[in-house]
């Protein structure tokens, strides 16, 4: 359950992972060549992007697509086959997300300079349009998408309470069909599943101001691909200054604010992130759960979550809930912020359907398998929904 994408971050880490075969592998040539997610509702703006790109250096663009939903096959997709099936397909991924309040990427990959701005996005009928979840009546059932980071600003905002559906597809079925006043959803999919022509005047869709909504647009490329990003940036900024960057990436996203072209071998800057909740005395991490609530917590996590997460939390259909790449210290997020989205989520098939007891103990395991010391005192509900305590994963 990676917070900060969830469902895009499976996408863009098959992405991730697999570049690292395809780019040690693919010769340099002057073909612009990437690979595009077809499962990612802004394919089309990808593929006019690498296409203008192509154009301005006038050249060839050599398009891989690949399903990165993982339809069809209970265990998500495969990345080892990816990887093999992709291996001398392309330089560049497009269309990975990073999260705009810390710039972090995968281990191991690098990025270019992001070429567009999306996010999450707050949908309405124009007959209620709303422009923040503040100003939507008490008690609107707002629709949301499993396991993404909208499902952490129902606490933040009691007036409105969460209506979960399985993909981006349904959750805007819920505002299109009226089952729900509103819903908050992955901009690009609102674009892509709201009625088009004249009925789109219907709906009205704002850009949400609250954590880990804002999000960049980057190719990613391994250690080989440093020249073909660089020519990729260098044409990029071409595009925005002539006008044409905008129009390419119109409606799903836009232009960076202030977009900067990097060296080729650099990744996006971490921005500054907010402060942590002070750590207890000496620099050591508190102890928030007991020993008991762990053990017991290990049992409740096999039998309700192992199946998707993996016996030992390294992720199957479900993203891993343990290590560096769950538990960034970069991406700032708090044991409150896991547990919202754990009591909210989970299971998959029965969300918010566990006893408050037995997600407070899968709680606990999944923080003590992160590097969190056991203590005397229970972690309870209320006190791991309210925890600002950072989670930092602490491991080889």
């Amino acid at each position: 359950m990676r917070l900060n994408i969830t469902r895009l971050s499976r996408r863009a880490l098959v992405c991730a992972v697999a570049a690292g075969a395809v780019l040690a592998a693919r010769p340099a040539g002057a073909t612009v060549s990437v690979c595009i997610d077809s499962s990612n509702p802004a394919h089309a703006m990808d593929r006019r992007v690498v296409q203008a790109v192509a154009r301005q250096q006038g050249t060839d663009a050599a398009i891989y697509t690949f399903d990165g939903s993982g339809a069809g096959d209970d265990d998500g997709f495969d990345v080892k086959k990816f990887g093999t099936l992709a291996a001398s397909r392309c330089a560049l991924v497009l269309g990975f997300p990073v999260d705009a309040t810390h710039g972090a990427v995968p281990e191991g990959m690098r990025a270019t300079a992001p070429y567009a701005r999306m996010g999450f996005v707050l949908v309405t009928p124009r007959s209620h349009d709303a422009e923040t979840l503040a100003a939507l009546p008490h008690g609107t059932d707002v629709a949301v998408t499993y396991l993404t980071a909208p499902n952490l600003y129902f606490v933040k905002h009691p007036n409105v309470q969460a209506d979960i559906y399985p993909t981006d597809a349904q959750t805007i079925a819920s505002v299109v069909h009226h089952t729900d006043r509103a819903a908050m959803v992955w901009r690009a999919s609102a674009v892509a599943y709201l009625p088009g022509g004249e009925k789109a005047r219907d709906y009205c869709i704002h850009a949400l101001n609250e954590p880990h909504a804002a999000w960049d647009v980057v190719a990613l490329y391994g250690p080989h691909g440093a020249a073909a990003a660089a020519s990729f940036q260098k044409s990029v900024e071409a595009l925005r200054r002539s006008g044409q960057l905008a129009a390419l990436l119109s409606p799903y996203a836009m232009s960076p604010a202030n977009p900067v072209v990097l060296a080729a071998a650099e990744a996006p800057a971490a921005a500054p992130a907010a402060a942590p909740a002070a750590p207890a005395a000496g620099g050591e991490k508190p102890a928030l759960f007991t020993a008991a609530q762990a053990d017991a917590g290990k049992k409740a996590y096999a039998d309700n979550c192992a199946q998707c997460h993996g016996d030992n939390l390294e992720g199957m259909a479900g993203p891993a809930l343990k290590g560096k790449n769950f538990a960034s210290p970069k991406a700032n997020f708090h044991v409150g912020d896991v547990f919202t989205i754990v009591s909210q989520n989970m299971p998959a098939t029965q969300p918010a359907s566990l006893p408050h007891d037995v997600y407070v103990n899968i709680m606990a395991f999944l923080l003590q398998q992160n590097g969190m010391p056991a203590g005397s005192a229970e972690l309870t509900f209320d006190g791991a929904k309210a925890s600002t305590v950072p989670l930092v994963y602490s491991g080889e």
